[in-house]
């Protein structure tokens, strides 16, 4: 991934000094037109987009992409809408009456389910979750690598009483419906890793690939630092404590969070990307499928290249001169090329004593912790040890959501008029939200260097031994000076419809290739349907959700239940006309015709099908046992290796199998976490003797003549 150095060995280095490219200021588009006039909250937006982004040094854009303001609306409020048979909440969201006075607030905001019970009766014995487990359900921008508004209700139970142990605070805690599968165990790597990377470019590569390997995971894109005055290389320290890990739930049985869904119940069933832009602007594009509640640790330094080549230091001295062990740190005093190290760090810092400073990265922990995590004394590792202790142990209060798995957004469209049509509209949005940060909205970087948006201004990543904010200056070493790979310009709009197609186009010249560089990698021209197939088909089975003025009038109860399973994109009414597809939990798969259809009889047109289990599922785990590997569900003889904290024993069994009945074996009950008693050593009583006797072996004999006196 990092490549050797090439420093005094290589004889051709090219000096460069091109023309320095003068800043571009960003620059703001006009307004849009004026969104609908929302009936819930009475109010229209706007937004503007970048016409120009800021870049070489340039100012960002001023001031917010969005405007609000009253209006008078023509259309009521969605949420008025009813809920069949099942109870609404003042909200207008719709919950099952099985939920009503079980002593659970169910309607998140307004409690309308235990609003007027004549007897209540009590689900569970507690009503404690665990600590921070509302991180679980918050939203997630896959852009900006940050947390968003709540989408999920974790505090939903389901009329359910589920509950996991914490074995380091001897607490049981009360577990939210939302949660597939929840776990207290404590994971605090105590090695360290370093890398170093000869170029900001480089850094960028290794954590884009990194990324791409871990396709369905997102980690959050570190704006490194730019340095436009020298080339510098980098130097990066992670490490990551882990106190809790959680799966969620698939998304048809989350119970969604109040404001998430009355967003969803707003949004138009006309495609406004304003309107959808905005809710992702506040919820995000993905929600957790699964993650960690703990803390990531990351501080990059960065050492001066020139200073580097002086010393003769290359990346494989300097991994020679790291340890693992945060005690140690970095400095292996024996070694003349690690002193260096020393002195190169320093120096880059500015900093004039045995103290480095660097740029942190930190998520999780208490803000006095994190504020003791941007410097490193090279001669104090105890202090070093204990500042980070101290942040390691801040991170039990004060966690964040860490090495999480992610689901797209729009999976979580449901129970809301036209909620198929919202779905598609939404993934639509995403997709054109995450090309909005495009880099072929930049200019090109000199010399090889790679253009990344940021904001409403572009970067410039360089390549190893060159710097400026165009990378115009240094020395290229990798490359021959002269060569230009090209680049894509950004996909033209799309044409208007002819023969039901459209088309749009795109150019490679951005830059175009020269020098003998790399030609672009695709197709300039694009054609498509005007209409995709999915969206042809929601117009025939949901007319209503395409033709205002058709407003249906006769409807179908809600679908027959199906064991084990669901229907997908549930919604609170079911028009004639409509049909509705039935899948699985985790661990089983269908069996027979998956779709159903609501007849012009009110009746549901519905053939034999039922949910046949092919899988082990997730055990629960109770009384503090542990399991690894943890996933929703187990193949036949896929094994669960068990543990217990730290201050407990495992009695039993060390491990559980998926047999070929899909049971676990041994039984469950059989296999115990236990506390050790503490020995205790019987008490000797010795006998009381007489003045001339003495103690011998726990009885009296006569001293010896010397011993009286």
């Amino acid at each position: 991934v990092l490549g050797i150095f090439l420093l005094l060995e290589v004889s051709s280095f090219f000096s460069i000094f091109s023309s320095p490219s003068p800043p571009i200021h960003c620059r703001w588009d006009s307004f849009g037109p004026w969104s609908e006039c929302d009936g819930c909250t009475q109010t229209q937006i706007r937004r503007r987009t970048v016409a120009v982004y800021g870049q070489y040094g340039g100012n960002p854009c001023s001031g917010d992409a969005f405007e609000t303001r009253p209006c008078t609306p023509t259309r009521g409020c969605p949420t008025a809408d009813g809920c069949g048979d099942r109870f609404r909440c003042f909200s207008g969201q719709c919950i099952s009456r099985s939920l009503v006075c079980n002593g659970d607030q169910d309607c998140e905001e307004d409690g309308a389910d235990e609003d007027r019970c004549e007897e209540k009766m009590t689900v569970c014995d507690i009503d404690k979750t665990p600590p921070n487990s509302e991180l679980t359900g918050t939203g997630f921008d896959a852009i900006t690598g940050e947390t968003r508004g709540r989408v999920i209700h974790t505090e939903s139970f389901g009329g359910q009483c589920r509950k996991v142990f914490s074995g380091d605070g001897r607490e049981y805690y009360r577990l939210s419906d939302s949660v597939l599968a929840y776990t207290f165990q404590v994971k605090i790597q105590n090695d360290f890793s370093y890398e170093f990377f000869n170029s900001s470019w480089s850094y960028m590569k290794h954590t884009e690939r990194y990324e791409k390997s871990n396709s369905g995971h997102s980690y959050s894109q570190d704006k490194i630092l730019q340095h436009s005055q020298k080339s510098k290389q980098l130097m990066v320290v992670e490490n990551s404590v882990e106190v809790a890990q959680f799966i969620n739930n698939r998304p048809d049985f989350l119970t969604l969070a109040e404001p998430f869904w009355k967003e969803l119940a707003n949004l138009p069933v006309i495609y406004e990307y304003n309107v959808y832009r905005r809710l992702i602007e506040h919820f995000g594009t993905h929600f957790l499928q699964s993650g960690s509640l703990g803390g990531h640790y990351k501080v990059i330094f960065y050492m001066d290249t020139d200073k580097m080549k002086a010393e003769g230091m290359s990346i494989t001295d300097m991994y020679q001169c790291t340890t693992s062990g945060w005690n140690a740190f970095i400095v292996k005093k024996k070694k003349v090329k690690c002193s260096k190290l020393d002195e190169l760090l320093q120096s880059s810092s500015g900093s004039s004593d045995n103290r480095i400073k660097g740029d942190p990265y930190i998520e999780g922990g208490s803000p006095g912790a994190v504020a003791g995590l941007s410097y490193l004394e090279l001669n104090n590792p105890a202090g070093n040890s204990q500042r980070y202790s101290f942040w390691a142990r801040s991170v039990t209060d004060y966690p964040r959501v860490i090495k999480q798995k992610l689901t797209p957004l729009y999976e979580l469209v449901k129970e809301v008029p036209c909620s198929s049509v919202k779905k598609h509209y939404l993934k639509q949005a995403i997709e054109e939200y995450m090309a909005e940060n495009d880099p072929c909205k930049c200019q090109p970087c000199q010399n090889g260097g790679e253009a990344a948006v940021e904001g409403t201004r572009c970067v410039c990543y360089c390549k190893p031994y060159t710097f400026g904010a165009a990378c115009e200056l240094g020395t290229l070493v990798q490359d021959q000076p002269g060569i230009f790979d090209g680049h894509w310009s950004c996909w033209s709009s799309w044409s208007p419809c002819s023969g039901g197609r459209k088309l749009r186009s795109r150019a490679c010249n951005n830059p175009s290739p020269r020098g003998g560089g790399k030609a672009c990698i695709g197709e300039p021209r694009e054609s498509r349907s005007c209409e995709d197939e999915e969206l042809q088909h929601l117009r025939l089975i949901e007319p209503h959700c395409f033709d205002l003025s058709v407003t249906p009038t006769e409807f179908c109860s809600p679908p027959p239940l199906l064991e084990n399973g669901f229907v997908q994109n549930a919604e609170n009414s079911y028009p004639v006309g409509k049909s509705i597809v039935y899948a699985c939990r985790y661990g089983y798969s269908l069996v027979g015709d998956p779709v159903a259809k609501c007849g012009s009889n009110l009746q549901w047109q519905v053939g034999d099908r039922y949910c046949q289990e092919t899988a082990c599922l997730l055990p629960i785990l109770e009384g503090g046992l542990q399991g690894e590997p943890w996933k929703p569900v187990y193949e036949i003889g896929e094994r669960i290796t068990l543990s217990c904290p730290h201050n407990m024993r495992l009695e039993g069994a060390h491990s559980l199998l998926c047999e070929p009945s899909l049971k676990w074996s041994p039984d469950m009950r059989t296999i115990l976490c236990k506390r050790p008693v503490p020995s205790v050593k019987p008490e000797v009583t010795e006998p009381k003797c007489q003045p001339w006797e003495k103690v011998h072996q726990s009885q009296c004999v006569c001293k010896m003549p010397y011993e009286c006196g």
